[in-house]
């Protein structure tokens, strides 16, 4: 039987606290998905409650608060609202957390018939308004205070990320920095209660059957904020899972909770949502974990970089030149031949039973090995005193000044695309339109 985890100690540990805790023996075990951080597993059972989800923090991820510690205590005080799952309980040695396993699947992408994904796409509204109705006082947990306003809590964020950023990533992307400060000039004088924002919704995060939604998963980014957020983080991840237009999400939402929202609002959050996107990414990419996606985390960096300089060129009514550049800078290289010499060496050769082909990938190893000692630049320095950049930014916003700006970001992602188009494959020129 597959284990939960490949670590023999740890699996042994997992299986007994699961059938401690539900008084039902295993019966099967499915992997769903893995990396570098985190693992989840399906677990069959021989009894009540018939499944279980287990998901397991490696301990190898960047600390932030949006931790699996959080994501527990809150379903456990949602307790199935909000289509959430419930929760069986918690493995403190493990750092694990146990669910009841909802009806449904996940593969949007798999939907080929219109009248279903339609319905779907309803639901799913339907689902977030559920969320954001939640009495944010019932859940008693005090990173989630009621009684703010969209206003303040959406400044209660930005103080939050821009604080990880500074703790955590030594040379952070100059776009970040002004995209921080952008959503700080334009932060709306919205007076409304904040609601309980899901904080990553969209395909693969949410379950359903032939005719409705029938839960929301992945909790962990839960925050307090505007609900325009959720469709936000829809667009935002469609670079890689696309969903519905933003028109459509809209106008969905809109019949879903009774209120006439605007796209404006919409462009704001999804700004927002983006430029938040952009500090775990850069978390994820500072730790040179050889284990994560790093080509998925780094072309999803890349692209996402050009959708957020264009939906601010577009917030401020400015058109820019989108005509990618000929030629430009070299970009730092480095740890991009530590990850291929360790994903060919641990993953790749393990699997591999033919001995002359052992033998061709051990000289292609080999070979990326010399290739760094030959070519390896990735020392390169700082890209400018975070403090004085904010400070120019935020004075080039305020005057008005940011079509030049906003132009040599452009500039940049466009050819940072460029290099990456064959690792991008099918997503390259990406793009989240609204």
């Amino acid at each position: 039987m597959t284990g939960i985890v490949d670590d023999e100690a740890l699996d042994a540990s997992l299986r007994a606290w699961i059938e401690a805790t539900t008084g039902s023996g295993i019966t099967a075990i499915q992997r769903v998905s893995g990396g570098a951080f985190r693992t989840s597993c399906r677990v069959d059972l021989d009894g009540a409650p018939g499944a279980a989800f287990l998901k397991i923090d490696l301990g190898s991820a960047p600390r932030t608060p949006f931790d699996l510690r959080r994501e527990h205590e809150l379903l456990t005080r949602l307790d199935g609202r909000a289509r959430a799952p419930r929760t069986i309980g918690w493995h403190e040695g493990a750092t694990a957390m146990a669910m009841h396993c909802l009806p449904g699947e996940a593969r949007w992408a798999g939907i080929a018939d219109e009248a279903h994904r339609d319905r779907i796409e309803r639901s799913f509204a339907e689902a977030l308004v559920e969320c954001h109705a939640v009495d944010i006082a019932s859940l008693a947990l005090d990173h989630l205070p009621p009684g703010l306003t969209i206003g303040e809590a959406i400044r209660r964020e930005l103080d939050m990320w821009e604080e990880l950023l500074d703790a955590n990533v030594a040379d952070p992307d100059p776009l970040t920095l002004f995209a921080f400060r952008w959503l700080r000039h334009r932060l709306p004088a919205d007076d409304r209660p904040a609601v309980l924002v899901q904080g990553d919704a969209g395909p693969g995060n949410f379950l359903f059957d032939a005719e409705r939604v029938t839960g929301l998963v992945d909790w962990e980014m839960t925050h307090l904020g505007h609900p325009l957020e959720d469709l936000g983080c829809v667009l935002a991840r469609s670079l890689v899972q696309p969903m519905a237009s933003a028109e459509r999400l809209l106008s969905l939402y809109r019949a879903a909770s009774g209120r006439d929202w605007t796209m404006d609002e919409l462009l704001y959050a999804t700004i927002l949502v983006m430029a938040r996107f952009s500090v775990p990414i850069a978390l994820a990419l500072e730790s040179r974990h050889t284990g994560m996606d790093f080509g998925l985390t780094n072309g999803y960096f890349r692209l996402s970089q050009i959708s957020l300089i264009r939906l601010i060129a577009r917030a401020e009514g400015l058109t820019l030149d989108e005509t990618p550049p000929a030629s430009g800078p070299r970009p730092a290289i480095g740890f991009e031949f530590d990850y291929l010499r360790d994903v060919l060496g641990t993953i790749v050769r393990p699997a591999i039973d033919d001995p002359y082909v052992q033998y061709r990938l051990d000289g292609a190893i080999g070979l990326i090995g010399y290739l760094r000692a030959a070519l390896a630049d990735d020392t390169a320095g700082p890209r400018g005193d975070r403090d004085e950049l904010r400070a120019l930014y935020a004075d080039r916003i305020a005057e008005g000044d940011i079509a030049t700006t906003l132009q040599e970001f452009l500039a940049e992602a466009l050819w940072r695309e460029t290099l990456m188009k064959d690792m991008l494959g099918p997503l390259h020129g990406g793009r989240v339109k609204l």
